[in-house]
């Protein structure tokens, strides 16, 4: 019998141990840029209106807290905020810690960062431990990413499968989107703590993001409304 293709993340793995932990790095950005400072000053406006409350706080990463019910059962939340320019400290670690521990996984990057990861050395760092994690017997069984970048569609749903495997959803962003913006992923841990399903999902990061972003490189084609900016890469697992 052919495997049925999933149309939801995995909640019964995503929240299997009665936690749900995640990491969102911001940036870094490059030097000299200061787009990720109102972009991390914004995750925490909107982390606080979610009923997150913050546990914990040092030079460039806050940690969040909150429970939830889900299916009758209680759920711990701790959710790390990261301001990747800032950190004090080694920042490689704390990235290789998320990808082995973490179930949610967020990485917002800025045009030619991310745009061909097998080969940019602008995110090796990444990369390299992307490669490295996914031989860790530790690691978790199941993992949402959301990697928030230029075209991850195009660039990442074929290639990010050849470095991690299955076990792996994915949330894309279809055509070009804006560094600026944070929305989308708040509303993703609000929805997942809901327990809603992937269309609902879909629907609110889609309304909170607002009008789908143009690059003066898109064909004319593109440059449709209808269009949706994010979409789910769903795993066999």
């Amino acid at each position: 019998m052919p495997i049925q293709p999933r149309t939801a993340p995995r909640y019964d793995l995503l929240f299997a141990e009665g936690t749900f932990n995640g990491t969102l790095l911001i940036g870094p950005d490059p030097l000299g840029k200061t787009f990720d400072y109102g972009v991390f000053m914004e995750a925490r406006r909107r982390l606080k209106l979610n009923g997150m409350k913050m546990t914990d706080s040092k030079r460039g990463i806050e940690e969040y807290e909150k429970y939830f019910n889900f299916q009758g059962t209680k759920i711990k939340a701790r959710l790390r905020l990261v301001h990747g320019r800032n950190y004090g400290k080694n920042l490689q670690e704390l990235w290789r810690d998320a990808l082995t521990h973490d179930d949610l996984i967020y990485l917002k990057t800025h045009a030619g960062y991310g745009k061909h990861l097998s080969l940019s050395d602008d995110v090796s760092y990444f990369t390299d431990a992307l490669k490295e994690m996914f031989n860790d017997p530790d690691r978790k069984p199941y993992q949402l990413f959301y990697l928030d970048c230029c075209k991850s569609e195009m660039y990442y749903r074929d290639i990010f499968r050849e470095y991690v495997g299955g076990g792996i959803d994915l949330i894309l962003h279809k055509w070009f989107c804006d560094y600026r913006k944070i929305a989308p992923v708040i509303a993703l841990i609000k929805e997942l703590m809901d327990g809603s399903d992937v269309e609902r999902i879909i629907s609110k990061m889609n309304e909170e993001y607002g009008i789908v972003h143009f690059d003066q490189e898109d064909a004319p084609e593109d440059r449709r409304l209808d269009r949706k900016m994010m979409t789910f890469s769903f795993s066999q697992i």
